[in-house]
């Protein structure tokens, strides 16, 4: 299987993220790419792509260019300051008002929804990246030579939306892909990753070409809180488009099987001509943050139903934060697949 990677992430290595006003050590780490990748490559089979660099114009059919150049320039703006400074930036305040754009100091309030998304020199390099690495795996599934490909980049990108980051996420690398594939018929978006993609719903909520399934935490008790409920299920001409299916904390293999026979009928009635998938790890029972019980041979099971799919399809990696157990649930899903 071609793996698409993203040489460029190493850039982005935030010092810490924040939790209830504290400085915690980051979960999205530069560590989680070298634990898949040695695992992927110990198993064999597997040949790594680095993707060409694209320019920051390719983002623009979802994402607001104000936002795109705010990335860019506050990543520039701390590479260029003094290191006795913070080399990173956060928020501190969250404009709540209607405003048409935010300004001066609620700029990073405005443009980003959590306290777990720091900005630091090289973010916006290994956000795009991310992009390019997606988009690179993209182009090589409209050729039609290959039935899957795996993008293994970092950030992630399901939480990212038309102007905002959060979440880990700065560019939505899954939905970018996606939205390229569209140009060439139906796509299905099926989101696995443990937190509700709220950023791909978002960006596709009311179209009708592209079909956005997630099964993933109670958004009553697991990040992002905000969006993800089952009667989330789009709007306007992408009514009935959307489909989710929160699950409850501590959920198993036994809980799971019946939303993922259910969202994998969903895509075949849909009809797509490809398939992407946001995968995430960090639904193993041994994850940080993700508060799920699955054990690591359900990745090969899961891997086997979407294989029964028959889809063209580009698994795009999101999230998973135990680096003793990421590379092999990623190795069972993808050599499941293959």
């Amino acid at each position: 299987m071609r793996v698409i990677v993203n040489d460029n992430h190493a850039r982005h290595a935030p010092p810490h993220e924040c939790e209830n006003g504290l400085p915690t050590p980051p979960f999205e780490a530069p560590g989680r790419i070298a634990a898949i990748r040695t695992t992927l490559e110990a198993a064999g089979g597997f040949s790594f792509e680095e993707a060409p660099l694209i320019g920051e114009e390719k983002l623009a059919a979802l994402h607001d260019p104000a936002y795109v150049a705010y990335l860019r320039s506050t990543s520039a703006a701390i590479a260029r300051q003094p290191k006795e400074l913070p080399a990173f930036v956060l928020p501190s305040v969250f404009p709540y008002c209607s405003q048409s754009r935010p300004r001066g100091k609620s700029q990073a309030g405005g443009y980003c929804f959590d306290t777990y998304t720091p900005i630091v020199a090289g973010t916006f390099a290994a956000a795009l990246g991310s992009a390019a690495a997606a988009l690179h795996g993209a182009e090589h599934l409209t050729q039609g030579n290959e039935r899957a490909l795996y993008v293994l980049a970092r950030p992630p990108g399901h939480h990212a939306e038309r102007g905002r980051c959060g979440g880990y996420s700065y560019f939505n690398n899954a939905a970018l892909a996606a939205d390229r594939l569209a140009s060439l018929g139906k796509v299905a978006v099926l989101d696995l990753d443990v937190h509700h993609g709220n950023g791909t719903q978002h960006l596709f909520y009311d179209r009708p070409d592209v079909f956005v399934a997630s099964i993933h935490g109670d958004p009553e008790h697991l990040f992002p809180h905000f969006s993800g409920y089952a009667d989330e299920t789009g709007t306007g001409p992408g009514l009935g488009f959307n489909r989710n299916w929160p699950l409850p904390p501590g959920t198993d293999g036994k809980a799971y099987r019946p939303a993922l026979a259910a969202a994998l009928e969903s895509v075949g009635n849909f009809g797509p001509s490809f398939l992407v998938v946001s995968f995430g790890t960090d639904a193993h029972e041994a994850d940080p943050i993700g508060g799920f019980k699955l054990p690591l041979d359900f990745f090969g099971e899961t891997g086997q139903a979407v294989r029964q799919l028959n889809l063209p399809t580009l698994i795009v990696q999101e999230g998973g934060y135990n680096l003793q157990t990421i590379g092999a649930c990623v190795a069972g899903f993808l050599m499941a697949l293959k």
